[in-house]
């Protein structure tokens, strides 16, 4: 036991550190700095997912092992949006406003096309796994995978120090939607292993990356292996993608589901496609609960994983 809280302690420590770091720094740096640091963001998350297809070019050597880490993040996806929607179902309820802005196809290309990118990033990746690129000196620093979660967990912490948060934001009926996500989130992982033989421990894992691919796909190749860090990378895109699908097609009517399916992701990628589709009064909890999964899921993870006995 005291060798696995050792393992969570110093896997947490330093994510911690960045994430508190980059938001001090947020709230001291000048302004116009901080709009340009965190420009940045989306350039560093292109970097770690072509290094996390580079790490899984050899779990994508072929076309069986490429299509059976397909499937596996697509049963991860799938049955986690599930079982979220079906938890928060009870707690949805009728805008205190209409909204006649109607919801566009249009609009839902560019997360979509993000989505498109980054598996394309991380095919790319693989495909440079040929090259061997990463197997000398410099691009064992290069392509050192924890050194750009640290950058990028840094510019989070900017990111975050410029949310301003109204306390009626905070009130019980936002919060219960994250905490909802995460116990969600857990029963499927439950249920998963049940239905796989998973590992329970991985299962967790796996399902507690709330959407935020580039930690999840990171964490899980560090401490799974790189064919559980390619599972849980395009697990939590798949999710991303059922996020917004579900946004369009039912946040009109079930707005508190739609967002705990979109879990992390609500806070950014997909909120202005819940102010179009939802209401805007849903934009708070959109917020609120997605700032807390973003900040949950690295300790979720790590917990979990420093219980998993997988190579």
């Amino acid at each position: 036991m005291t060798a696995v809280l050792h393992n969570i302690l110093s896997s947490v420590i330093p994510i911690l550190l960045f994430l508190v770091g980059g938001y001090g720094l947020g709230k001291v740096l000048p302004k116009a700095f901080i709009h340009h640091a965190v420009k940045t963001i989306t350039p560093v998350v292109w970097i770690i997912l072509f290094v996390i297809g580079l790490e899984s070019g050899e779990a994508f050597s072929s076309l069986a092992s490429g299509l059976s880490i397909l499937k596996h993040s697509a049963l991860y996806a799938f049955t986690i949006s599930a079982v979220v929607f079906a938890l928060i179902l009870p707690f949805n309820r009728k805008p205190a406003t209409e909204d006649d802005e109607p919801s566009s196809w249009a609009a839902l290309w560019h997360p979509i096309k993000e989505c498109l990118i980054a598996f394309s990033l991380v095919l790319l990746g693989a495909f440079f796994y040929r090259l061997h690129w990463h197997e000398n000196q410099l691009g064992a620093v290069v392509f050192n995978i924890s050194y750009w979660l640290y950058v990028l967990l840094l510019m989070i912490g900017l990111d975050l120090a410029q949310v301003s948060i109204s306390r009626s934001w905070l009130a019980p009926r936002v919060l219960v939607i994250p905490a909802l996500v995460m116990i969600g989130s857990m029963l499927a992982g439950v249920l998963l292993s049940f239905m796989t033989g998973e590992e329970l421990a991985v299962a967790l894992a796996l399902s507690t990356g709330f959407g935020w691919f580039s930690l999840s796909g990171a964490l899980a190749g560090q401490y799974l292996g790189d064919v559980y860090g390619s599972v849980a990378l395009l697990n939590d895109l798949m999710r991303e993608l059922i996020g917004l699908t579900v946004v369009f097609l039912l946040g009109r009517n079930y707005a508190n589901s739609s967002i705990g399916v979109c879990a992390a992701t609500a806070m950014d990628t997909t909120l202005p496609f819940v102010r179009k589709a939802c209401n805007y009064e849903y934009v708070p909890t959109a917020i609120i609960s997605g700032l807390i999964l973003t900040v949950a899921a690295p300790f979720f993870m790590l917990f979990f994983l420093s219980f998993a006995s997988v190579s």
